[in-house]
């Protein structure tokens, strides 16, 4: 029997382009480099895209898995040009290696930015389509705050975007695409894809789906889904931070029927403009977060959320204003983290354990945003910083913080890491002995993600309006390549008209 040989390949990374790092090939190889049959390590079992797209396919008799390149890094500056060079040819030559190729499953971004590519993704897809040839049919997936452009549909109708955020479905749009791909292959199923581009890039702090305007979009998007003719229905809220002509949101509907797509997406993009408003948070001040947060009498604990400074929107994670303010009220019971910081990392494995130790806190990446704290702590705990993802997001993958400190400043207990990493999931405090859940104030350097595993133990959550790289005020951002007119940097007028129709059939 001649089977079906898929190729699995993942190219991941969120870029903002007003960050003052860049996303070095290092940071690839440090955080997420799998070569071949490593992909089964370290994906196997997750729920993940890649995990969806193993236990899809490894069913299938008829199919064999053709394991390609996974690479992976944490939100970030731009990604160097070298580093970009690097893994692409990489991928390209695990192509070549590979041989024949019926399919291709591919986890992208969609946000990822290069010092001398505006839209990366559409490059390698070109690339690929080029060395595969017109006729093998590519499926992705995709982040909602993809930065998708019509050039991506040029080489594939079949893209698939999560419905989530925070992103716990990630599994499930794994699965997804490999189903649709495999009907592709096995049942000769046609698909077009219509795409609308909207004028406007909304702040992704109010992009989660749990309630707000993207709750709505998506409760379209699934009753669209089960209409005659139509098989998916994607909302891509955009990455605000990216400086690129494509930046924005987006909507793409798959379908079997063209004009019935075309129709599907004039709507949803007349839907989503017309709830625009709804992305606009007023949020309070570092201060102002903290008094409300302790005038809240709660059995579980508060969370201030230090959203301009989270990992996952490409902060530096050690911005200092918010942990200043907790350092100086001293508040019983609190916990703030995980704080960047490998230099006091350092000194507190050279104090060791139960000893005192003075430390110069955050403030090295983003100065700007914040000096260093001084204090004198006690080390309570070091560790490896590895652990397991056990909340819904990212679940079951492993996490490596490159070295983690657990010190205590007077009432406050502080988790140091060696790497940028948003607090998603409660183990990142467990894993040293630290419960989030016994304390009374939390603040976290996080936006929306740890939602899925922290709102079951937590009570109010408070996002509070501190600088930081990722912050809420798209206003405090220089813009050069953007499309002009955007909202909500201008007040514009908008009237759908509907681009990208019948690119693919397939």
């Amino acid at each position: 029997m001649r089977k079906h040989r898929i190729g699995i390949a993942f190219f991941y990374h969120e870029s903002h382009s007003f960050s003052p790092m860049r996303t070095e090939i290092e940071q690839f190889r440090n955080e997420g480099y799998y070569i071949g049959d490593e992909i089964y390590d370290a994906y196997s079992g997750t729920k993940t895209e890649v995990g969806g797209f193993l236990d899809v396919l490894i069913q299938e008799e008829d199919v064999e898995i053709v394991p390609l390149l996974c690479a992976a890094a944490v939100p970030s500056g731009v990604v160097t040009t070298e580093a970009y060079s690097i893994i692409e040819e990489q991928m390209l030559q695990s192509i070549r290696e590979a041989g024949r190729l019926d399919g291709l499953l591919l986890a992208l971004h969609g946000a990822m930015v290069v010092e001398d590519l505006f839209d990366p993704e559409e490059h390698l897809l070109g690339k690929i389509r080029e060395l595969i040839g017109p006729s093998v049919p590519i499926a992705t997936t995709l982040d909602m705050h993809a930065n998708l452009s019509e050039k991506m549909i040029d080489y594939t109708p079949l893209h698939f975007g999560f419905k989530t955020y925070p992103h716990v479905d990630m599994y499930e749009q794994g699965v997804h695409a490999s189903m649709a791909l495999l009907k592709q292959l096995k049942e000769g199923v046609h698909y077009y894809a219509s795409f609308e581009k909207l004028p406007m890039m909304p702040p992704s702090i109010n992009m989660r789906t749990a309630e707000g305007p993207m709750y709505k979009m998506i409760e379209w998007a699934k009753k669209a889904e089960v209409e005659e003719g139509i098989y998916n229905v994607s909302v891509f809220g955009g990455f605000p931070y990216s400086d690129i002509p494509m930046v924005g949101a987006s909507v793409l509907v798959v379908s079997f029927d063209p004009q019935k797509g075309k129709e599907t997406a004039q709507k949803m993009a007349s839907l989503f403009w017309s709830v625009r408003e709804e992305f606009i948070m007023d949020l309070p001040g570092v201060k102002e977060g903290l008094d409300l947060a302790m005038s809240i009498e709660d059995d579980k604990p508060v969370v201030l959320a230090d959203i301009s400074d989270n990992p996952l929107s490409c902060g530096s994670g050690d911005t200092t204003e918010l942990l200043r303010e907790m350092v100086k009220m001293n508040i019983p019971d609190t916990l703030f983290g995980g704080l960047y910081d490998p230099e006091s990392i350092e000194a507190c494995r050279k104090k060791g354990t139960g000893n005192k130790v003075l430390l110069s806190l955050g403030g090295k990446v983003s100065p700007e945003f914040g000096e260093a704290v001084q204090v004198e702590a006690t080390v309570v705990a070091l560790s490896d910083g590895i652990f397991y993802n056990s909340g819904p997001f990212n679940q079951h993958l492993k996490v490596d913080l490159k070295g983690a400190a657990h010190i205590r400043a007077g009432n406050m207990d502080i988790l140091l890491i060696g790497r940028p990493m948003s607090a998603n999931d409660p183990e990142m405090f467990r894993h040293i002995g630290l419960e989030p859940q016994a304390k009374r104030i939390l603040g976290l350097k996080a936006k929306n993600h740890f939602r899925a595993a922290f709102e079951p133990i937590v009570g109010r959550i408070i996002y509070v309006d501190a600088p930081g790289v990722a912050s809420n005020r798209l206003t405090t951002f220089t813009y050069r390549y953007i499309p002009k007119p955007i909202w909500p940097l201008d007040d514009i007028e908008y009237e759908v008209e509907l681009r990208g129709t019948e690119k693919w059939k397939h």
